[in-house]
C-alpha cells in the first residue's frame, strides 16, 4: 500500500441468517419487508446477497425510535 493513500475502513457485512438473529421475523417476511422498500436493498456479491451491518443497526434503531 501507498504511504499516501489511507487505510480502506473495514465494513462487516451480513448474510441472512445472521440478520434474521437479531430481527425476529420470517424469511419470507424479511424479503417483502426488501420488496416494499422497508429494508434497503442486498449488496450483491455474485448470486449472494449482504447487507452492512451500518444498515441492519440503522433499521432496527429507527424501528425502536419509532416505538417511543
Amino acid at each position: 500500500m501507498n504511504s499516501n493513500q489511507s487505510p480502506i475502513p473495514p465494513v462487516t457485512l451480513m448474510r441472512i441468517p445472521q440478520i434474521l438473529k437479531v430481527m425476529p421475523v420470517s424469511k419470507s417476511k424479511f424479503w417483502l419487508m426488501v420488496q416494499k422498500g422497508e429494508f434497503p436493498k442486498p449488496i450483491k456479491i455474485g448470486r449472494s446477497s449482504f447487507w452492512t451491518i451500518e444498515q441492519v443497526q440503522s433499521f432496527i434503531q429507527e424501528k425502536v425510535d419509532q416505538a417511543h
